[in-house]
């Protein structure tokens, strides 16, 4: 199983490949409006890095949002074009779980709030906990809320992802223990994580059923 993960959409740009001996390959950097630069250079790179030939790709899988809507669109075009060309399925994990995930990747605590700026005083946010293998697991579901409409249930252990950076002190409720980390961005790597285990179940879809997790108005849409 030789699996390529790509995530555009944040600011951040990066490409991981999961080979089948288990060896990862990854590439990330932050390159705000020029994903359609470094993606195909960062996909290459992790290719050649594996010693594989494109063809040899069983699975290809990405990031598909919230987030910004052409960087989101620019991985599932990618992705598209991929799954097309080599007749392999895709997987596609929502954009705050690959959050999640490099946020129990980075730090060790086992729940999280993720956060994601959507503009016009919204945010996209969702809590997320480890299970027995460290992989993020969603709790409640996934929302676009006003800022001061955010709520928990409870005080999480860390909150990450620049919708943290315009957060209203509410959301800590005085609680200065909590770990925030506002500058932490989805990474391939991580995705490939939550990737391996969509495979294994199954949660895989054909190129035409490729779809867009926008969350506004609750809808996914597929890439046209």
């Amino acid at each position: 199983m030789n699996i390529l993960a790509i995530d555009t959409s944040t600011e951040a740009c990066s490409a991981a490949l999961l080979r089948s001996d288990g060896q990862i390959f990854s590439e990330f950097e932050v390159t705000p409006r020029q994903h359609t630069r470094y993606l195909p250079q960062m996909m290459d790179a992790v290719l050649v890095a594996a010693n594989l030939s494109k063809q040899s790709l069983t699975h290809c899988a990405f990031a598909n949002g919230p987030g910004a809507f052409t960087g989101i669109r620019i991985a599932a075009a990618s992705i598209q074009g991929i799954s097309m060309g080599l007749n392999i399925p895709v997987v596609q994990i929502s954009t705050l779980a690959v959050l999640a995930q490099t946020c129990f990747d980075r730090y060790a605590v086992d729940n999280a709030v993720v956060a994601l700026d959507a503009r016009m005083n919204e945010v996209y946010w969702a809590r997320y906990r480890v299970d027995e293998n460290r992989l993020a697991i969603l709790q409640g579901e996934e929302k676009l809320s006003n800022l001061d409409d955010v709520l928990f249930d409870s005080t999480p252990a860390c909150g990450v992802g620049h919708g943290w950076s315009i957060a209203p002190e509410s959301w800590l409720k005085g609680d200065t223990d909590i770990k925030v980390d506002p500058h932490l961005l989805p990474d391939a790597r991580s995705l490939l994580k939550l990737a391996r285990l969509a495979v294994a179940e199954n949660r895989t879809v054909s190129a035409e059923n490729t779809s867009i997790n926008y969350l506004r108005n609750q809808v996914a849409s597929k890439p046209r």
